[in-house]
């Protein structure tokens, strides 16, 4: 009776091994992007908590300027409309008559945005620009 040879099996098995190495390498690569984005996320629901504080009091987002916000929240820093943050908790503000904008930037090159109105609305973006002034242009139900 002839020999069976199983390359073929081992050549299929192995090329599946090497695929599911390949995939739990790149998820924990990916892993810390995931906190950075939570983080900048955060970041803009606490200007955001603080803005909304700002106009119960004073009537209008277009109070909650960068000035207003760092003395009501220390806590990140925040930088007006035409300055770029440079990072997790740096925050770029940008008012308007009736609207208030926040850019926070997650990296080099990629920008987290929120955009909240008078009338209630809340429009979010991402870009690479992370200027409060760009961020007044977010119009996305959603990240």
């Amino acid at each position: 009776m002839p020999e069976r040879r199983n390359r073929g099996f081992w050549l299929v098995v192995g090329s599946i091994g090497l695929a599911c190495v390949l995939l739990v390498a790149a998820i924990l690569y990916n892993a810390p992007m995931k906190e950075t984005i939570g983080h900048a996320e955060a970041t803009l629901r606490v200007a955001q908590a603080a803005a909304e504080r700002i106009r119960d009091s004073k009537g209008s987002l277009g109070a909650a300027d960068a000035a207003t916000l760092a003395a009501a929240d220390p806590t990140p820093t925040y930088r007006d409309a035409e300055s770029a943050s440079t990072g997790l908790d740096d925050v770029s503000i940008a008012t308007g008559p009736t609207s208030w904008a926040a850019a926070v930037q997650a990296r080099p090159g990629a920008c987290f945005y929120i955009h909240l109105t008078d009338a209630g609305d809340v429009f979010y973006g991402v870009g690479t620009v992370c200027t409060g002034s760009v961020a007044m242009r977010a119009i996305e139900p959603r990240w």
